[in-house]
């Protein structure tokens, strides 16, 4: 898991780029990645403490169709005209 420490740094360092840039549109893209970090720091700091997963022993249960359930028997249909699929 990354730190919050250098989360902040990246945001630092971030931050430094955005105060140099005299172009709009970068200054824009740095500051998403900084909304990016903090959501980052945000939700891991959040996660760690509120989420604790236990190993469960769920046994696997199979499903296997009985022999009475996959016999089939052909369909009967009033416009049919034979067994065939190309009967029509």
């Amino acid at each position: 898991m990354i730190s919050t420490d250098q989360i902040l740094q990246q945001i630092e360092k971030q931050l430094g780029q955005a105060k140099v840039s005299d172009h709009e549109p970068t200054k824009r893209e740095v500051l998403a990645a900084i909304r990016a970090l903090c959501d980052v720091a945000l939700n891991s700091t959040q996660s760690s403490s509120t989420h604790v997963f236990s190993p469960q022993n769920n046994p696997v249960t199979q499903m296997i169709p009985s022999p009475s359930a996959v016999a089939s028997t052909p369909l009967k249909e009033q416009g049919a005209n034979g067994e065939s699929l190309f009967d029509f």
